[in-house]
């Protein structure tokens, strides 16, 4: 492990103290910040149960012992003083976020690690909030929720930040027990909220515009392509209100996309998902409740017509370099507990049926999002259509062989 003893996490709400817990769990001592006691004894109480449960289950000996390695504070500046790490995981506002930035340039010592767990702001604005010489040590550290059971850890390159600060940040992902998968460019949404919003939009879109019904192509998800949750499930377990966030952040940034417009008609109307009751399902006493869905219904859409998006954006992602093949399926695998890689999908549809998929839905939808990346267009070209070829996104033995 590096050089990592003591972290400072910013921000007590449910990324924050799951972050600290996670790293106490591992033996490091953090310091929990936030602006009021009120938001810190509720941290410390979630993380107590937490830690109980697991004490329950025989995973770790005490709970005591383990949140005896967190300590809170209301200043952050004496936080920040001490610490090898800060990892912030405030509100997704960029003037918050500045704001802190700023504060942690006048505090923390020069050799530490700025951490941000954006989902969805640019690093690089993020780090132009400290002096030129510390830029370098600014990075996206992006968890997903809840940070203790989720694997994964998007560790996102902004424009100034130094190999020395991606390879102390892969270390301490890997020491806190998580999967790292590199983000080269600091592109909106990163992998995983780029391929999930492909993915999600679509099938909204479909809804929408009456193509097919929800129940229908939750059905072709789950059954079709073998998802643990449909897309309209997801996005009630997601929060609807989380997911139109996520869009028109990335959408500000310059992301391409035609947004479905049930999903402000729904936030409007107080529909957010689980958290509020109801949203494309019913989720009595805000309790995820999993649809009961009739398998018969997955022959009504045909499964490649939702994948095939994100194939898309996946494949635009590896050409622009914005990350490898391998991180990029281990991102999805682990982000959106999809149960194989998208160019895995790829591979095992076509290349050229994915590019046929593509193009009914550019008919179909009338937006240019779904033209196909030049990429997969190469692909076809080359005869590279996956398993039936023996070449796609990966090698494959083809029989007799």
């Amino acid at each position: 492990m590096s050089n990592v003893r003591r972290i400072f996490v910013i921000g007590a709400g449910t990324m924050g103290h799951g972050i600290a817990e996670v790293a106490a769990l591992r033996g490091l001592n953090v310091t929990l910040y936030d602006v009021k006691q009120e938001f810190l004894d509720g941290a410390m109480s979630k993380i107590k149960w937490s830690l109980d449960r697991l004490a329950e289950k025989g995973t770790i000996k005490s709970s005591s012992e383990v949140i005896q390695r967190i300590a809170t504070t209301l200043d952050l500046e004496s936080g920040a003083s001490d610490a090898d790490f800060v990892i912030e995981a405030a509100p997704e506002r960029m003037e918050i976020k500045r704001d802190i930035f700023s504060r942690l340039d006048r505090s923390a010592r020069p050799e530490a690690v700025l951490a941000t767990n954006t989902s969805s702001l640019p690093i690089t604005e993020v780090s132009e909030s400290v002096s030129a010489p510390r830029r370098g040590r600014v990075i996206g550290m992006h968890f997903f929720n809840p940070p203790v059971i989720m694997q994964l850890v998007e560790v996102v390159k902004g424009k100034y930040t130094s190999d020395e600060t991606v390879k102390a940040t892969y270390e301490l992902a890997g020491a806190l027990g998580k999967q790292p998968v590199l983000v080269r460019v600091d592109v909106p949404g990163f992998i995983v909220n780029r391929v999930m919003a492909r993915f999600l939009n679509t099938a909204c879109l479909m809804a929408e515009r009456g193509l097919h019904r929800m129940e229908e192509i939750d059905a072709a998800v789950r059954y079709g392509l073998g998802m643990p949750m449909g897309a309209f499930e997801l996005s009630d377990y997601i929060g609807i209100d989380v997911l139109d966030d996520i869009i028109k952040a990335m959408i500000a940034r310059g992301f391409s996309m035609t947004p479905c417009g049930l999903y402000s008609g729904m936030r409007s109307a107080g529909k957010l998902g689980v958290k509020s009751g109801q949203g494309f399902y019913a989720h009595p006493g805000s309790k995820f409740r999993k649809p009961e869905l009739d398998r018969s219904l997955a022959a009504k859409v045909d499964p490649i017509l939702l994948v095939a998006p994100a194939v898309n954006e996946a494949a635009y992602l590896l050409r622009e370099e914005v990350a490898s093949r391998d991180d990029i399926d281990k991102a999805v695998r682990l982000g959106l507990n999809y149960p194989k890689g998208i160019f895995e999908y790829a591979d095992s549809y076509g290349v050229d049926s994915v590019i046929d998929a593509l193009r009914r839905l550019e008919e179909a939808l009338g937006s240019r999002e779904y033209e196909p990346d030049p990429l997969l267009l190469e692909m076809r070209s080359a005869g590279k259509l996956g398993v039936k070829s023996g070449q796609g996104f990966y090698a494959y033995k083809r029989r007799g062989e």
